[in-house]
């Protein structure tokens, strides 16, 4: 992506400026999604973003845990509880909070997934550009999966419009993702009807 559309908020364009900057010299990866995410790739969003989410792996969040650690609202804490696995910590951005989120996984349905930041998704993830830094943005062909799961019709809905309109560009990812983690028949029937026509399942 190059350059930004949504300029309309500066306080969190300003939080993403120095979180970039703070994160700016560690080895790992790391990628913003969510609502945040989205807003940044221009998806029509029923609300602006009202925090901030970081995914890594789960190694890596303990590094980048230690780098904000003066802004740090909380110790972090591996929760299994619901659907969700992951490493979670919280951090004070200006006047938003940050979510850090280290080894997802998400268990609903009979459908298992699993966020690959390093080996996966870091190759594929949408560069923004913030004035003199960059973000990476966790993929669309992510986002649309996830929210599926999650049964957020409100955002897969959008979401697949986006893709629809480039469907090569997120094909491969979506192809890779759906092979490298476990779906339930009525999860594939929701993304086969949101990407009719684009081929997604042809072969899996």
């Amino acid at each position: 992506m190059e350059g930004l559309r949504n300029t309309h908020n500066p306080e969190l364009l300003d939080a993403l400026r120095h979180l970039a900057r703070e994160w700016g010299n560690s080895r790992q990866r790391w990628l913003v999604g969510g609502s945040c995410g989205l807003w940044l790739q221009s998806i029509a969003l029923e609300q602006a973003p009202r925090d901030i989410d970081v995914y890594t792996d789960l190694t890596g969040a303990r590094d980048l845990h230690e780098i904000l650690g003066i802004r740090s609202i909380d110790e972090q804490v591996f929760d299994e509880s619901g659907i969700y696995v992951s490493l979670l910590s919280h951090y004070q951005m200006g006047q938003y909070v940050l979510e850090l989120v280290g080894g997802f996984e998400i268990k609903t349905e009979g459908s298992h997934y699993k966020v690959e930041i390093e080996e996966l998704l870091s190759g594929q993830a949408p560069i923004v550009q913030l004035e003199t830094e960059q973000l990476r943005l966790m993929p669309l062909s992510h986002e649309f999966l996830f929210n599926v799961l999650r049964d957020r019709p409100d955002r897969y809905v959008p979401i697949a419009r986006a893709i629809c309109l480039h469907t090569e560009d997120h094909l491969p990812l979506l192809r890779d993702l759906i092979t490298r983690n476990k779906w339930s028949q009525k999860h594939l029937d929701i993304i086969a009807s949101q990407l009719s026509g684009g081929g997604i399942l042809d072969g899996l």
